[in-house]
């Protein structure tokens, strides 16, 4: 673990695989690397979405692709469901930390929430962070938690970035419909070239894709935060 601080980010198709309610399927094992982590005294953010997967069933809908106030109520219901399953992985206390990209580019808001991480991580706690989904209309269209696990990182001064999705890595092409897509092991520099590659979700809980987290990517590289994109699935 060649690392001190981490932002662990972790997409909806982890949290609920199945895609109604939230699973321990896949996310036990990323508590136990947690747990791990903690051992070692390393320190981790964990900057998880979900919510929207875990309130889905909570809340009567007529489409596969729910409105945006829909799926603002699914966050506020939801968000607690997620949290109870995060922390049932822990012997340790979690936190809750519902922010938006308007609070850190505020100065004033950037230095409480970068105070808040810091007491908390000295104090052994794990701080859990979300989208404000239920008031975040324009992030909550666009699915920005890559996007915001880079802002975490930066502003808890992290000096590494784990993406965990349910796919391996970036590919040259789409994996899912090219058998002889190639991953590419290491990218030594972002360019359009490397954004042409990224497609989109096929997920209708999820709201990002390839493309938000080589974004991700691009502002955390970019102020020395080592970024990986990893395949969450795999335990090992």
């Amino acid at each position: 673990m060649n690392f001190n601080r981490v932002v662990i980010k972790v997409g909806s198709a982890l949290v609920a695989p199945d895609k109604n309610g939230c699973s321990g399927k896949y996310i036990s094992a990323i508590a136990h690397f947690i747990t791990k982590c903690h051992q070692a005294n390393k320190e981790v953010i964990l900057v998880s979405s979900g919510s929207v997967a875990a309130g889905r069933n909570f809340i009567r809908h007529g489409s596969p692709i729910p409105s945006i106030p829909t799926k603002q109520a699914m966050a506020a219901v939801g968000q607690m469901k997620m949290m109870d399953n995060w922390q049932r992985f822990f012997d340790v206390p979690c936190s809750q930390l519902l922010i938006t990209h308007g609070d850190l580019k505020d100065r004033e808001r950037y230095i409480n929430i970068k105070n808040t991480l810091r007491i908390l991580l000295a104090n052994g706690i794990i701080p859990i962070v979300n989208e404000n989904d239920t008031v975040a209309t324009d992030e909550l269209k666009v699915g920005d938690n890559d996007n915001l696990a880079a802002l975490v990182a930066l502003v808890s001064e992290a000096d590494c970035l784990f993406i965990l999705s349910d796919i391996d890595g970036v590919y040259n092409k789409d994996p899912r419909s090219n058998a002889d897509a190639v991953m590419l092991p290491e990218i030594a520099e972002i360019t359009d070239e490397i954004y042409a590659m990224a497609g989109t979700t096929n997920n209708p809980i999820a709201t990002g894709g390839m493309k938000t987290k080589i974004q991700a990517a691009e502002k955390a590289v970019e102020n020395g935060i080592d970024t990986y994109i990893l395949n969450g699935t795999n335990s090992q």
